[in-house]
């Protein structure tokens, strides 16, 4: 009777952080792109096609992602095997670029079975030139992640809570001058719970952002941006909206750093209990190109709204990574670090600070295949007695990937 609530906080303690990262509108500054290393597809023209297959395994030290026992002092962990199939499906015309990508996650536990899963990822893109002066963009991407099987872990009942999530987004940039740009873009993330009684909450939001840019140098774009987002969540229970108007820049600092600055006056508005909350804005970056690496940084600071518990922080966060890619050298390495802290805008909600670090070192041994360690770490602090969370994972993987064109 009392271990209900347990499982409870356990599978939203899993859950939140993957959908947190897909209910923001705008990307995390710093952070490298999408695209990965491990499975490239070597920009080739035309039509091309990337099949992929990484087979490794992963030993983590905390599966239910909680805080050690009082009387064990420790985690239960397990090791696991991991198979991830995928394909990458590109085009790429004079004035039309096509993608679209799958991406799927087996893992079976050695001694925790019941957390076995499948779960899966793919994407679309597509972009046109309609005239010198007109672009046009859109993409979409779905995830699947199931729920497992009650299990016993750390000596309370445990279930990964599965998901559903959708998110969409089309742009348009146009030329109004040679050096003036107005840049419009509208996206919506959908979320879904298998389990909404664990007062684990879906929802949508959609968004809408206009951007006005001036080029005054090669060096040098200003800029003024407005967007606004709603969100309605816990089946239309909550409903926010936020409103953000404030000035960009992107700059070259130098041959091989570049960089891009907003900052402006938010305001977040709770519909369901009338209260408003209103503070600056900030978003930065920053990135150089070493003759055989990449380097960035980023920080940002806003108002987002969040699945899971149904509302809305002040969140800030600061992000950086490295990158040097195998094409260069056999020996390849990548690595990213995120901070972030969340201030729920709910006075009764903990404020919980995170941190991720995540790190690969490979070795190409052919064209076609290469072997790679990998290491992951993630530390949560809800600051309260007993709220702080470590996890550790730490596997090594053998990826296939060949791109091969099509015509």
């Amino acid at each position: 009777m009392h271990a209900k609530p347990k499982t409870a906080c356990r599978i939203a303690a899993t859950s939140l952080g993957v959908l947190l990262l897909l209910a923001r509108p705008v990307p995390v500054a710093g952070q490298q792109s999408d695209q990965s290393m491990e499975f490239p597809s070597f920009g080739l023209q035309s039509w091309s096609f990337t099949p992929s297959l990484a087979i490794g395994t992963v030993y983590d030290n905390n599966v239910a992602l909680s805080s050690p026992r009082a009387d064990a002092g420790e985690t239960q962990g397990d090791s696991l095997l991991t198979l991830i199939p995928s394909g990458y499906l590109e085009y790429k015309g004079k004035r039309t670029e096509f993608s679209a990508g799958y991406r799927g996650f087996v893992r079976r536990y050695f001694e925790i079975e019941g957390l076995d899963e499948f779960s899966q990822r793919g994407g679309v893109s597509f972009r046109h030139l309609f005239s010198r002066r007109l672009t046009f963009h859109v993409t979409d991407s779905y995830a699947d992640m199931p729920t497992t099987d009650e299990v016993e872990v750390n000596g309370v009942p445990f279930r990964r809570a599965g998901s559903r999530t959708n998110t969409f987004a089309a742009s348009t940039d146009y030329r109004l001058t040679k050096f003036t740009t107005l840049s419009t873009r509208y996206d919506t993330t959908w979320v879904e719970f298998d389990q909404p009684e664990v007062f684990l909450t879906g929802g949508w939001i959609h968004a809408l952002r206009n951007e006005l840019s001036h080029t005054f140098t090669e060096r040098l774009t200003l800029g003024a941006e407005y967007s606004y987002r709603t969100a309605s969540l816990n089946e239309g229970t909550r409903d926010f909206g936020f409103q953000d108007l404030g000035g960009v820049a992107r700059f070259v600092l130098g041959r091989h750093t570049s960089g891009s600055a907003a900052a402006g006056f938010a305001v977040l508005h709770d519909r369901t209990n009338n209260r408003t909350a209103s503070g600056p804005f900030v978003r930065l970056s920053v990135t150089h190109a070493f003759e055989r690496a990449t380097i960035g940084g980023g920080y940002q600071r806003q108002y987002v709204p969040t699945f899971g518990f149904g509302g809305a922080t002040s969140s800030q966060e600061l992000g950086g990574h490295l990158l040097v890619p195998f094409a260069r050298s056999r020996l390849y390495t990548q690595a990213a670090g995120t901070w972030r802290r969340g201030h729920p805008f709910e006075e009764s909600a903990l404020e919980i600070d995170t941190l991720q670090l995540r790190s690969t070192l490979g070795y190409a041994m052919t064209r076609w295949g290469r072997l790679e360690a990998v290491y992951a770490y993630t530390r949560q602090d809800s600051i309260i007695t007993g709220g702080e969370v470590d996890r550790h994972r730490l596997g090594i993987q053998f990826v296939v990937s060949q791109p091969m064109r099509i015509r």
